[in-house]
């Protein structure tokens, strides 16, 4: 069953801020190609929700995805998939989700 995927506000920042940065370290071209993969992969997630790995020790129902140098967090809702965060690999992952 296909489910829609919706961004939190703070995905939708991350998005941003990683189109931001690579931009400014690669422009604008590689900025837009970098961050369409991910409409990709969200797309794929709301065909295959349970293709991330289970995150139950960080937060119960979370589950994670590694797209390039960043871990996508996720959440599969009833009628679709709730992008919590997009975060690079280096970061200190629990801490970020537990600000969300």
């Amino acid at each position: 069953m296909t489910r829609a995927y919706k961004l939190s506000r703070e995905a939708d920042k991350d998005l941003e801020a990683i189109f931001d940065y690579t931009e400014f370290e690669y422009g604008i071209e590689k900025a837009a190609d970098y961050t369409t993969q991910f409409s990709s992969v969200f797309y794929q997630l709301s065909q295959e929700p349970e293709l991330g790995r289970a995150r139950n020790e960080i937060k119960e129902g979370l589950r994670s995805l590694v797209q390039n140098k960043h871990v996508i967090f996720y959440r599969v809702l009833k009628d679709h998939i709730r992008i919590v965060r997009i975060l690079h690999g280096r970061s200190d992952l629990p801490s970020f989700l537990n600000k969300s």
